[in-house]
This record gives C-alpha cells, structure tokens and sequence, in this order.
C-alpha cells in the first residue's frame, strides 16, 4: 500500500501511529507531498489534493484519515485500538473521537488563519477557534474516564491532538492546568509509534 502524507499533518500523523500500532510498516509506503502545491501523484488519488490518501494493493484510492482508519482496522484484529463493527459500544468511542477531531479541525483553522497577511488576519476567529479548543480540551478527560470502551483508540486521538497543539500553538500552554491530560501525554510520548511520527522541530 502507498500512504501520502505531510509530516505537519495531524489527520496523516493518525494514520501513520496507527500503522504502527497494528505492526503494519512493512505493508505501507509513506509517501511525503505537499498538498498545498496540488502535486499530480496527490491529486490522482484525491482531487481534492489532501492528505493522507492511500492506495490500498489492489489500487483502491482511499482518502480521509477516518475512512484509512476504518480500512486498515480491517486488516488485522484491533482489540481496543479501534472500535468494532456491530459492537453498540463503538459509538460512544466514535463520538468521542469526532470530538478529538473537531480539535484538530479548530486547530488547523487557527493555524491557516495566522498564516494570512498580518492585515487580513481576524482576532474574532483566532479567539473563536481556540476557545473551542479550550472548551474542549477541559471536556476531554470526563470524557475518557466514561468512555465504555476502546480507550487506547481514544487515548492515541487525543495524543496527537496534544502534540498537534503543541506543534502549532505552544502559547495555548494546554499542561499547565490539566493534569490528567499531561499524565496521558507523558504515558504515550515514549511509544515508538509517537516517536517515529513527532511532527517536525518547529
């Protein structure tokens, strides 16, 4: 399988601990591409010219981190990383990570916003977006704790949402009053699958 990815992607860097988490390296080719220039081999595959998208061996495209998530979760036995079809379990887990997702989503968007001109930037979103995330991230360990199953999935979302945070928008400072979130950050810092994937050094 071929997996285009951005280093700096958060939704990528999903798939990419995911991969590792089921042991599956040797089945997938990482392939970088800078989805803002609309490369050919990108754009063949997703015209939409985001990442990652993956080519699965017999030349499906698929595209979406949660639909290559869903996809490669077919392919090996998962136990709690990932919930189960037909499990009424799975949810709660799915809404949880929906939850983790539209952190990530807030973050990007606040991201690209300081990206524009320094005339063209609006405070009112800035301050919107990372009020979500604030909220959001206060939510998040009542959310884990009543979690009914598949916490590993959930934990490695959040992880890397964490990390994402931290990449992008260190003023946001998300340790400094949530502890709980800090300790589950330090507990899955040190995995290969986080370490392999650190998103680049600012």
């Amino acid at each position: 399988m071929k997996l285009y990815m951005s280093y700096t992607s958060p939704y990528a860097r999903k798939v990419r601990v995911f991969v590792r988490e089921l042991d599956l390296e040797d089945a997938v080719d990482e392939v970088p591409v800078d989805p803002l220039a609309d490369p050919d081999e990108l754009v063949s595959v997703n015209p939409v010219s985001k990442v990652p998208a993956l080519i699965t061996d017999d030349g499906t495209a698929v595209h979406d981190s949660r639909v290559i998530l869903a996809y490669l979760a077919s392919l090996k036995e998962t136990g709690d990383l990932y919930p189960a079809a037909g499990d009424p379990k799975r949810w709660a887990a799915m809404t949880l990570a929906a939850h983790i997702d539209a952190i990530l989503d807030a973050a990007v968007a606040w991201r690209m916003e300081t990206q524009r001109q320094p005339g063209e930037r609006s405070i009112y979103w800035q301050g919107r977006w990372r009020g979500k995330i604030e909220r959001a991230l206060d939510a998040l360990p009542a959310m884990l704790d009543a979690a009914p199953a598949y916490r590993r999935y959930a934990e490695m979302l959040s992880v890397i949402a964490l990390e994402y945070i931290d990449f992008r928008h260190p003023t946001l400072d998300w340790k400094r009053t949530r502890p709980e979130l800090t300790k589950l950050h330090d507990e899955w810092a040190s995995r290969s699958s986080m370490v392999e994937t650190q998103f680049p050094a600012a």
